[in-house]
């Protein structure tokens, strides 16, 4: 199992603040690194060069899937006032850029207005349902990612219904020392419901894989002593090949931690022919059925 802080953590050039250098692990794989776990990369360099110390927004590009190892980090400070700073980051490997990223920060103790209508889903608690590990018969066959974190469904193995995922999730060997790796943490759960709302309304075999075109987060609150969180998703919209993602992070006591969107492009499943005849040859199809088995894959 691994340290998602741990293996999120960049260095900063000290003769020039502007490079800086992280490492991409192969514990944070799906088909290569996460694009959640690179945009998590992004965020801290940006952090650790801002002069203000709150993360306030983040939008990021994802541009090309990386390979595991080494990447060189861009971080230049685009100006601001004395209470925000903007900065754009650039994680780079050989002669691709991966992922471009804006971020806002904001300096402690603003004042203004105040008012709070966020509105916790009714759900059961992570306590009182049943892991991924438990629910899925094929879990040795999920993403590298998923044996240093766990998700609690609220909804499992239901065919097709709703465009809209809740999970609770929580890592399993990552300390949450300080709002640096809150704030880290919760981008990367909001990068997680995209795909699982969608499928949640289409069902297995996937036709399509959706990579990320994009991940927006807005930060509100921060609560690093927190075990599970949330993960809040609907799409509304899919067409023309593209799917659109709100999602929200909630804490176990119904305050709302953040928000977040995500635009994803459809491409071919390359495996979709081989998912349907295992579908059909388990009995999870009708020999004339194209899609909509009772089975879920993350």
């Amino acid at each position: 199992m691994a340290d998602f802080v741990a293996d999120s953590r960049v260095a900063l050039d000290a003769a020039d603040p502007n490079r800086g250098r992280a490492e991409l692990s192969p514990e944070w794989a799906v088909w290569g690194p996460n694009g959640g776990y690179l945009a998590s990369i992004a965020l801290r360099a940006g952090i650790a060069r801002s002069r203000l110390p709150r993360p306030a927004s983040f939008h990021c590009h994802f541009l090309a899937v990386g390979e595991f190892g080494p990447v060189e980090l861009r971080v230049e400070p685009l100006g601001g006032g004395k209470r925000a700073e903007s900065l754009r980051i650039e994680v780079v490997q050989g002669e691709r850029t991966l992922l471009a990223a804006l971020l806002w920060m904001v300096d402690e103790g603003l004042r203004g207005y105040e008012h709070d209508l966020g509105c916790a889903p009714a759900v059961p608690g992570p306590r009182e349902l049943k892991p991924y590990h438990e629910l899925a018969d094929n879990y040795d066959e999920w993403f590298p990612i998923w044996r240093s974190m766990e998700g609690r469904p609220l909804r499992w193995d239901e065919g097709p219904g709703e465009p809209v995922s809740r999970t609770w999730l929580r890592f399993t060997d990552t300390p949450i020392p300080d709002r640096e790796a809150d704030a880290v943490r919760q981008l990367f759960w909001l990068d997680f419901p995209g795909w699982n709302a969608t499928i949640a309304a289409h069902g297995w075999p996937h036709e399509y894989l959706m990579p990320n075109l994009d991940l927006t987060v807005q930060f509100h609150r921060f609560d690093p002593e927190a075990e599970w969180m949330l993960a809040d998703g609907y799409v509304p919209l899919a067409n023309d090949g593209i799917v659109g993602c709100v999602s929200r992070i909630w804490s176990e006591d119904g305050r709302l931690l953040s928000t977040g969107t995500s635009k994803h492009i459809c491409r071919p499943n390359p495996g979709y022919a081989a998912e349907l005849e295992r579908a059909r040859a388990e009995g999870l199809l009708p020999d004339d059925a194209k899609g909509s088995a009772k089975r879920n894959r993350s």
